[in-house]
């Protein structure tokens, strides 16, 4: 299944409400497993996001519905990214550097 990064920042509106962080935390859980998806894991973090999950879900279409339901409170603002593992990052990049290699002279 394809793994999405998010990168979460509050609105105002968000830091306002922030004492039901817990709580939005077990809906946006609720939300990824209603579309198919795992909440891998997900980080409180300090600077200019306030919250990354990682997530697994079926296709981009699920993907952005749920980011959308997530959203729609006007609470959270996302930066979401497709991620590969790290094996997959190596081939991917050997395989790009072949190609240049090919195609530099």
């Amino acid at each position: 299944m394809p793994t999405y990064v998010t990168m979460w920042k509050y609105t105002k509106d968000g830091l306002v409400d922030i004492r039901h962080t817990p709580e939005r935390y077990k809906v946006v859980n609720e939300i990824i497993k209603s579309h198919g998806g795992n909440l891998i894991n997900a980080y409180g973090l300090i600077g200019e996001y306030d919250v990354m999950t990682i997530v697994e879900l079926p296709d981009e279409k699920a993907l952005m519905s749920a980011i959308l339901k997530i959203s729609s409170k006007g609470r959270v603002i996302p930066v979401t990214m497709p991620a590969v593992s790290m094996d997959e990052f190596l081939k991917i990049t050997s395989e790009a550097a072949h190609y240049v290699s090919e195609f530099a002279s």
